[in-house]
């Protein structure tokens, strides 16, 4: 079955990015940018708003994009002239080069993908790209003399304590011994890579602990329970959770993430930052949510099985938000209703 993508013009979502950022876009000017990782969710809806601040705002920006294959990306994003604006590179992360340039900004996202993890990605795979493909990636952006980095992190550092508000301040981590710690130990090698390399390179940097997005492009038939609560609201008899229902989970809409994520990069300050929603649901609330907005007359059935794609299990995965939102005057303006019918419309 082929599903809708791209029918929804998130040009809307994008302008209100912008004027978010309010005079941090301006930051952009006469910049350039290295962004690896770029060519997936995240970094679908992070090229539209490089291209838009370089076509509506008319800033003078160079963006540079590390792919292992763009023309996929060009070809399914072909919605977008994203070609005309962006310099696509092609390589790994582990062993890429730059061309003869100086950075301003390094976004660093690169890690294994979620179709890669959906389909069972080798674990220590995970560790080795993460902790390999971080060092090559700063070793290239100090070279190219980078000022300011922002690493996308991951909630999973915190292992899985349950029933908490996981806060930055915290000291706990994955279990060492369980097989599937990789990201989590992958994520904490990283970090420590981007402080390490800081000394040596002079740039500032912001780590950002990402826990759970939603929004237009987001897999739809992968490991991502709201996006499979929505393709099974649109496309089958009835809504499935796989799992108990008790599971908590909350959702940042993606364009909000991107106007938190941005304001990290320009105000590095060499701190870590959860990036991600404070309001918990649960899995069961989140699929009849999903039913009551998109499918009202469709059943919600729990099997009731035991969940692990690629990571541990988690009953509660929630971030404080507070640090970042109070330094940075931000909050969470896209609702979840709001954000599913954009997903729906997709």
């Amino acid at each position: 079955m082929k599903h809708r993508r791209f029918e929804y013009d998130i040009s809307r979502d994008i302008a209100d990015l912008i004027t978010r950022l309010g005079s941090d876009a301006n930051a952009f000017e006469n910049k350039s940018i290295l962004i690896t990782g770029g060519t997936g969710f995240f970094g679908s809806w992070l090229l539209q708003v490089c291209c838009t601040l370089m076509l509506v705002n008319r800033i003078n920006l160079d963006v540079y994009v590390l792919s292992r294959n763009p023309e996929n990306f060009l070809k399914e994003h072909s919605y977008f002239p994203f070609n005309k604006y962006i310099h696509f590179i092609r390589g790994d992360v582990s062993n890429f080069d730059l061309p003869d340039i100086k950075l301003d900004y390094l976004i660093h996202m690169a890690a294994t993908s979620a179709s890669e993890t959906f389909n069972g990605e080798n674990q220590l795979r995970k560790i080795d790209l993460l902790y390999r493909g971080t060092q090559n990636t700063l070793e290239v952006a100090t070279r190219a003399s980078v000022k300011k980095v922002l690493f996308t992190s991951s909630g999973v550092v915190y292992g899985s304590l349950n029933n908490a508000l996981f806060s930055e301040e915290m000291l706990e981590a994955p279990r060492t011994t369980l097989i599937t710690s990789a990201l989590g130990e992958g994520k904490r090698l990283a970090e420590y890579l981007i402080g390490y390399y800081s000394v040596k390179g002079g740039y500032e940097y912001s780590i950002a602990r990402c826990f759970s997005f939603f929004g237009p492009f987001l897999p739809l038939d992968i490991h991502y329970a709201i996006g499979n609560f929505v393709n099974e609201a649109l496309n089958k008899d009835e809504i499935t959770v796989r799992g108990s229902g008790k599971e908590l989970r909350s959702y940042l809409y993606i364009a909000d993430a991107w106007v938190w994520l941005l304001k990290l990069l320009v105000h590095a300050d060499n701190q870590i930052y959860n990036v991600g929603s404070s309001n918990p649901i649960s899995i069961k609330d989140l699929a009849i949510l999903v039913r009551n907005t998109l499918a009202p007359k469709k059943q919600v059935k729990c099997l009731g099985l035991i969940q692990e794609v690629g990571n541990f299990s988690r009953t509660s995965y929630i971030p404080n938000n507070e640090k970042i939102c109070k330094k940075h005057k931000l909050c969470e303006w896209t609702s979840l209703i709001q954000g599913i019918k954009k997903m729906a419309n997709a």
